[in-house]
């Protein structure tokens, strides 16, 4: 390569093949409620307490407990069930594997420390631990 090509390196980008960053906020999407379905300030202090998913994760585990597949009279209401059972089952998978994944992360990032500081690791750990005796004082002492 021609040394004096270096200084001329062009970065082309075509329409809409730049880089592209986008902010993506919970707030566009309480924006977007029709005002008829409810109020935003309220809905997102409903949802600052308790995400969309845990509401339906809620009533799900109350619906598939409480009804019981033969006082249902319809064959769709009977599927419905089926399907709700599976989708739970679905929801309780994907839930397990990212608690596995999330557990990885930590086992690498405490090695990572491990290997660099020790000492660091040896306080992070007894801090946790700490933490993990004093509700058991605290039940002992009842």
């Amino acid at each position: 390569m021609l040394p004096w090509l270096w200084l001329y390196a062009p970065q082309i980008s075509w329409p809409l093949s730049g880089a592209v960053t986008e902010a993506i906020s919970t707030d566009a999407f309480f924006r977007g409620i029709k005002p008829g379905a409810g109020v935003p300030a309220v809905e997102q202090q409903v949802f600052e307490q308790a995400s969309y998913g845990k509401q339906l994760g809620w009533l799900m585990d109350v619906l598939v407990e409480a009804v019981d597949p033969a006082t249902l009279r319809s064959p769709d209401a009977r599927a419905a069930l089926v399907s709700l059972k599976k989708l739970r089952a679905k929801v309780e998978q994907i839930k397990s594997e990212h608690r596995q994944d999330r557990i990885d992360a930590a086992i690498a990032l405490l090695d990572k420390i491990q290997a660099n500081s020790p000492e660091d690791l040896e306080l992070l750990l007894l801090r946790y631990e700490r933490k993990r005796e004093l509700p058991a004082e605290a039940e002992r002492s009842k």
